[in-house]
Formats: structure tokens, C-alpha cells, sequence
């Protein structure tokens, strides 16, 4: 089964880089590795341009979240998010007992957009945590300026503010760089994508030294596990490889979406991501089932109404891409 519907990187990371680290003398598995994986956080903080007391170590993307919320909890009353978006923000709401306010995206032309009044309208209501994933999951775009995500952060009373950058080196844009000027924001990583490490399990909060302490309250004092600290920071002392697989991932992605587009009644959305969100002639959730059955693994979203009929597509590498075209082109032939 070709799975592309995890938004996983179909490329590894470079053997001589792991070969430096995975030697048996280096792995003391019987101790536990050091609390707060401090190498980690400072070689990610070098890596993101921040000081090493601005980054906070998770298990991955979704500690992150949900601890971040956990962390702010006492400060919020409910959480804003806007879907279709990534779930877990809404789920980690949940868990921690917060109101989750849904402001939905608006389409406009061929991409979805945040509708900017009613968000900065929730957002200023009751004390809010509001999740903004930039470029979004599962849309594929940026879907909120970056002049509105400013409008965002100084609403009255000020919102957190959360930005979930885990495709940020596709885009080629971060906002790092209103860390500063923005005690109220927080920006989530991660390593799985770009850095082809799903597996191992590793994300960031990058935020203020203050919230950075309240983050290190709130997470487990052991979550970064000995392996990933190693193979973590081994690979951000030689990040090089990361930028050839964005070229490949967004080549990539040129030739899914062009392939797609010349698919009869299909629509590839605009992607700053791994992934192509595309609108498909027929009910996703039909489309999804019959690619199964061709032995391709895709994302449809059966409890979001405004994508009832799109499927999401992981970027694959050529031969991954070329399959799955001619399974879906089999998938409208058949249904035609």
C-alpha cells in the first residue's frame, strides 16, 4: 500500500549523518537522557535564529499543542481555531475542559481564506488561545496575511496567539521575526517533515523566555527521549540536506499538481506544503475508498462539510506521484 495520506517525507535522512551517531557506545539507553534536551534546544535555536531560552523540546507536533494549552490554560477561557485545520487543535482544546469557538475559513476563488472580522472579533471576546496554521493543514495555503496575523496580535484584550509553522520550509516564509515584538506569540515546529523525521518523534515551541519557563512546567520532565536527543541534534549540526529535499518536495509538487490538474473535473488547490488538497468530481469519501482499492492511501475529511468533495495528497517521490495519478485517473474512468 503507497501511503500518501500521513504528510509524511518519502525521503530519509542521509546515512553518513546517522552513521556518526547510532554506534552502541553512544547509546547509554540505561540512563535517562539529560531533562529539557538541552543540546537540542540550543542547537534548534541556532537553526531557528532565536536564543537557545526561547525554544521549549517536545515529543513531536502534538505534545506541543497540547501542552501549550495546557501551559496557558489558567490565562484562557476558550480556544479559537479556524477549519478546516488541523484537528488536533480543537481536540487538545477539549482535553483541557476550553470552549472551542470555530471561525470557518471563507473560499475565495480557488483557495481558502480566514475571514478576518469575525476572527479578530472572536479572538477579542473572553480571554482566547487562537491556533493559526501558517501555510494550513489541510488547505495547502497561507491563509492569513501576515499584516492581519499583526491585527491578530494586538486586538484588545491581547490573545495568544499560536502559529503551527510545521511546513514552514516549504513555504520559504516564517514569522519568527515578530517573536519580539509579540510576547503573546507562539510558534510551533517540527522535525518530521522537512527533516524526514516522523518517526523519532520531535517538535518546538518557540515563544518568550516566560512562556518558555510555563512550557517546561507544564511538559513531562523526561519527554525527549535519549535517541531523539541524539539523532536530533545530530542531524542540526549538519541541516544542509534539509534544503534538497524542500527542492525535491516542491518540484514534487509542481508535478502532482499539474498532473492533477489535467485530470478531467479535478481541482488542485494552491500548496505552500508537501501536500495537494484537490477537489475531485465526485464524493471524496467514494474516491478515497476506490484508491484504497488501487493500493493508494489518501486523506479525505468526512466530518468537514467544505470538503466533501477534496481528497489530500502527501507529495511523494516521482514514482510515488506517477502511481498515484494513474490510480486516481482509473478511480474517474471507472465512475465517468
Amino acid at each position: 500500500m503507497l501511503s500518501l495520506h500521513l504528510n509524511e517525507s518519502p525521503y530519509r535522512v542521509p546515512a553518513h549523518i546517522l552513521s556518526r551517531v547510532l554506534r552502541p557506545e553512544d547509546l547509554a539507553l540505561n540512563r535517562y537522557p539529560p531533562r529539557g534536551a538541552p543540546r537540542l534546544r540550543g542547537l534548534y535555536a541556532a537553526y531557528a535564529g532565536v536564543r537557545p531560552e526561547q525554544v521549549a523540546a517536545f515529543n513531536g507536533g502534538d505534545e506541543a499543542i497540547n501542552m501549550t494549552v495546557l501551559a496557558l490554560r489558567p490565562s484562557v477561557r476558550r480556544v479559537v481555531v479556524m477549519p478546516p485545520t488541523f484537528p488536533e487543535y480543537s481536540r487538545a482544546a477539549a482535553l483541557a475542559g476550553l470552549e472551542v469557538v470555530r471561525v470557518p475559513l471563507e473560499v475565495e476563488g480557488n483557495a481558502f481564506r480566514a475571514d478576518t472580522q469575525a476572527l479578530l472579533r472572536e479572538a477579542s471576546r473572553d480571554p482566547s488561545l487562537v491556533f493559526a496554521c501558517l501555510p494550513n493543514n489541510p488547505t495547502g495555503n497561507r491563509v492569513l496575511s501576515e499584516e492581519d496575523l499583526g491585527r491578530l496580535l494586538t486586538v484588545r484584550p491581547r490573545p495568544w496567539v499560536v502559529v503551527d509553522e510545521a511546513y514552514w520550509e516549504f513555504a520559504g516564509g516564517t514569522v519568527v521575526h515578530l517573536l519580539e515584538r509579540h510576547p503573546n506569540l507562539i510558534i510551533l515546529r517540527t522535525m518530521s517533515k522537512a527533516f524526514c523525521l516522523a518517526g523519532l518523534r520531535v517538535g518546538f515551541a518557540l515563544a518568550s523566555p516566560e512562556v518558555v519557563e510555563r512550557l517546561d512546567e507544564t511538559r513531562q520532565p523526561f519527554n525527549i527521549g535519549a535517541l531523539a536527543e541524539l539523532v536530533g541534534s545530530a542531524v542540526l549540526t549538519d541541516p544542509s540536506y534539509v534544503k534538497d529535499v524542500v527542492v525535491r518536495t516542491v518540484e514534487g509538487r509542481r508535478r502532482l499538481s499539474e498532473g492533477l490538474a489535467a485530470l478531467p473535473g479535478v481541482t488542485p488547490l494552491p500548496s505552500l506544503t508537501n501536500f495537494v488538497l484537490c477537489r475531485v468530481p465526485h464524493p471524496a469519501a467514494e474516491v478515497e475508498a476506490a484508491m484504497r482499492d488501487e493500493g493508494v492511501r489518501v486523506r479525505h475529511y468526512p466530518r468537514e462539510p467544505a470538503l466533501a468533495r477534496h481528497i489530500r495528497i502527501t507529495v511523494g517521490t516521482v514514482r510515488d506521484i506517477d502511481r498515484c495519478l494513474e490510480a486516481l485517473r482509473r478511480c474517474l474512468d471507472v465512475r465517468a
